[in-house]
């Protein structure tokens, strides 16, 4: 794993809050948060979710970036719910321009003009 490009992703994801306020809202001791951004130590996989997380990323996204892996970390949906949670961590302006989207699709692929009075 690239520790340093690792840190620099957590403080990415830390933005402005201090080590200690980020430690806490992942749940762990602000001196882990320390070794992680100096390199000495690694997170645990369920701290690399919890960081792709904070970081608008999925665990193999991130696992791809750190690692410099090419990979395709695109999830695959299989049903509407796969996408729905996925929709779910978009802000709520950017879920209802989704649903937007959907239904403008869905629209256009039956011939159905929204647009009409």
């Amino acid at each position: 794993m690239n520790r340093k490009r690792l840190a620099e992703i957590i403080r990415e994801a830390r933005g402005d809050r201090s080590q200690g306020k980020f430690a806490r809202d992942l749940g762990v001791n602000p001196g882990t948060v320390r070794n992680w951004e100096l390199g000495d130590s690694e997170p645990s996989l369920g701290n690399l979710k919890a960081i792709a997380d904070a970081t608008g990323r999925n665990l193999l996204q991130l696992i791809a970036e750190i690692t410099g892996e090419d990979t395709d970390t695109t999830p695959t949906p299989r049903v509407a719910e796969d996408v729905m949670a996925i929709a779910s961590k978009l802000p709520v302006k950017e879920q209802f321009r989704l649903a937007q989207i959907a239904l403008a699709l869905a629209a256009d692929s039956v011939g159905v003009d929204l647009e009409e009075d």
